[in-house]
């Protein structure tokens, strides 16, 4: 009768055993899927970003290709010339 009780509590051990393998297999992964989606993140916030610099860039070549184009076609007699003290 001994022999069965610890037949039975050595398979209740491997299985607890086994129980707290799989767990810590499943908190491992969760862990990796919670960090790729953190990375994830941060690679859209980074390319947003980016995507914001580059539209002011734009607006901000247009204005100033707007001004240069003003200026230009401004008459002789509205020019500056070159005299900048007042």
């Amino acid at each position: 009768m001994s022999k069965l009780w610890s037949i039975v509590i050595a398979a209740f051990g491997l299985l607890g055993a086994a129980l707290l393998f799989v767990s810590g297999q499943r908190d491992r992964a969760r862990e990796a899927a919670s960090r790729a989606k953190a990375e994830a993140k941060s690679k859209s916030a980074v390319m947003e970003a980016e995507r914001a610099i580059d539209t002011a860039r734009a607006q901000t070549r247009e204005t100033t290709q707007e001004v240069q184009r003003e200026s230009d076609d401004r008459p002789d007699d509205r020019r500056p010339d070159g005299n900048l003290r007042r």
